[in-house]
């Protein structure tokens, strides 16, 4: 298996997509709600649709015969091994308030087994990326990324994304049960950043539940290239998403992982 022309492809598309950006955001953008459910809101942004047929056509160009995932447009269905994932705006509630937190994700897999990952952050000026062996952030210089030790839960940090469905009557006990254990539980609406945090050794694990594949596939690389350890609450690889336990290191993971599975089994 050869990638490089790939990996090539993907480091070139951060400064693209920045000047994608810097070109189209000079108005607000048009926002629509997306939800089947008209009580829930969905956003979704001119800007989200204009970012993925933008990364589709670079990615078309250059690999015809790939498959392609997105949030926004139709699944491109392909005999190829390789299978693109790509989020164009995750985080689109901080992009419509102007946080500038939110970020393009883009992901490769090869026999359905994350490879390469990138995650931009046009508003910071910054990414992460991936190769063979080690994962990086590129802010004005390359950073080799390393995720923390830690394994005693008693001294981690862990954050989540808090929406309500973590906090479903299900999920209650499991995820107080971790607050209680750990020296740090942040509620960080941070979207993909949460999981680019675990990647820098800043955070120690990070929790998130109904995650689509987009969202995680593209970070799952970025983090185990790291030294991190990406699965679902069930120790289930974390490829189609759901709810996804991100954690620094195998021992650690494997605690979390405990107390999740500790009462209910359906998740």
């Amino acid at each position: 298996m050869d990638y490089s022309k790939r990996l090539i492809i993907l480091k070139n598309l951060s400064g693209k997509l920045n000047n994608f950006y810097n070109k189209n955001s000079k108005s607000s953008p048009k926002i629509s709600n997306k939800s089947k459910n008209k009580k829930k809101f969905d956003p979704v942004t001119n800007l989200d649709k204009s970012f993925e047929k933008f990364i589709r056509g670079i990615l078309v160009r250059q690999f015809p015969k790939d498959a392609i995932l997105g949030e926004e447009f139709l699944e491109k269905y392909s005999d190829s091994e390789y299978k693109w994932f790509i989020d164009p705006i995750d985080g689109t509630k901080a992009f419509m308030v102007g946080a500038p937190t939110w970020s393009n994700l883009i992901g490769l897999t090869y026999k359905d087994k994350p490879i390469l990952g990138l995650a931009n952050f046009p508003a910071l000026n910054k990414f992460y990326i991936n190769d063979q062996k080690k994962s990086y952030l590129v802010n004005n210089k390359k950073n080799i990324l390393k995720t923390s030790r830690k394994n005693n839960l008693s001294k981690c940090k862990i954050i989540g994304h808090l929406h309500e469905t973590l906090f479903l009557k299900r999920y209650d006990k499991k995820i107080k049960k971790i607050i209680s254990s750990v020296s740090y539980f942040g509620a960080a609406t941070f979207d993909a950043l949460n999981f680019c945090l675990l990647a820098e050794g800043k955070v120690d694990a990070v929790i998130e539940t109904n995650l689509k594949p987009f969202d995680i596939v593209p970070l799952i690389p970025i983090i185990e290239k790291a030294g991190g350890v990406v699965s679902t609450w069930n120790s289930k690889p974390a490829i189609k998403g759901g709810n996804i336990l991100a954690s620094s290191n195998k021992k650690l993971h494997n605690k979390i992982i405990k107390i999740l599975k500790s009462s209910n089994k359906n998740f």
